[in-house]
């Protein structure tokens, strides 16, 4: 009988250890915000492309600034760009799986924003813009900045 209160205990212990390791760590919290790019302070250009989509010419930006206690990179596009329409996006290459991450805005008559990515060490960011209909040509990118 004592025996079964041993192995029930272990059991235990062993289903306790697996959920502890199953669960994701604070630090894995997603890094994007909505509200970076449109409140940061210290804002400025890290890069800038003049793209040609759909017969109309405009320039993408790669903008980075402080929000909070943290630097955030965020895709933007000039107001009056003459890119009614299209897609802008923000990619973002994560070290840790090793794939690109992407947020879009479709462009208005506005200054456009996209949501902004936590400046991360090791991650890549570029801003793009592509054609919002269906299918279509790739993004046309700025070169990717690395942190």
């Amino acid at each position: 009988m004592g025996s079964s209160w041993i192995s029930r205990g272990v059991t235990a212990a062993v289903i306790a250890g697996v959920t502890l390791l199953g669960t994701t760590p604070a630090s894995a919290a997603s890094y994007w915000s909505s509200a970076a790019s449109a409140n940061a302070t210290s804002v400025g250009t890290v890069t800038e492309k003049k793209v040609t989509i759909g017969g109309r010419t405009f320039t993408i930006q790669l903008r980075v600034g402080k929000y909070g206690s943290h630097s955030y990179m965020w895709a933007r596009a000039p107001k009056d760009s003459d890119a009614y329409g299209v897609l802008l996006i923000m990619q973002v290459y994560n070290a840790s799986t090793r794939k690109w991450e992407s947020r879009h805005e479709f462009l208005n008559k506005k200054t456009a924003y996209t949501d902004a990515h936590r400046s991360v060490h090791k991650y890549g960011y570029k801003a793009c813009a592509k054609d919002s209909g269906l299918g279509g040509a790739a993004p046309v990118c700025t070169g990717a900045r690395w942190v």
